[in-house]
């Protein structure tokens, strides 16, 4: 029996293409990828993933702050507005500079499609994530000494 194709689905918005860009690449596709391998540098040494870090922990700390400031009437929603955009553009940068050394494509790849077609499995999506980087990372180490030893 033919199995159709899947629909494509509707656009998403940038907001919620951003969202998954950073769930599936930089929290389940780095953590699993990294996890699965050894890197030749720990990652926490390196200073692309270093930038990244600081990035990432200053934006959800300035978004709360912003947001307070607001509220309390002391920044305007626009100026919030830009300096979110700044920041955001410099952890984009530093984010995809970090998925370039550290995350496996097929692994975020992998995570991506767990969640758009196991919808509300996220504990087993995780797991079969990690398990498919640790696949890979064994396939890749197997070539490695074969094209090694010949």
């Amino acid at each position: 029996t033919h199995t159709p194709p899947l629909p494509l689905p509707p656009p998403m918005a940038p907001q919620k293409l951003q969202y998954l860009l950073y769930k599936h690449a930089l929290l389940h596709g780095l953590n699993a990828s990294v996890a699965a391998s050894v890197p030749a540098v720990p990652p926490a040494t390196s200073p692309t993933f270093r930038s990244y870090w600081l990035c990432l922990n200053t934006s959800y700390g300035m978004e709360f702050f912003l947001q307070t400031l607001v509220k309390k009437n002391k920044l305007r929603q626009r100026s919030m507005l830009v300096l979110q955009a700044v920041l955001m553009a410099a952890s984009t940068a530093a984010a995809l500079q970090t998925m370039n050394q550290l995350t496996g494509p097929e692994v975020a790849a992998l995570s991506l499609a767990l969640n758009l077609g196991r919808r509300g499995n996220e504990l087993t999506n995780t797991a079969l994530t990690f398990g498919g980087a640790l696949l890979g990372a064994e396939a890749r180490r197997r070539a490695a000494v074969e094209a090694w030893w010949g």
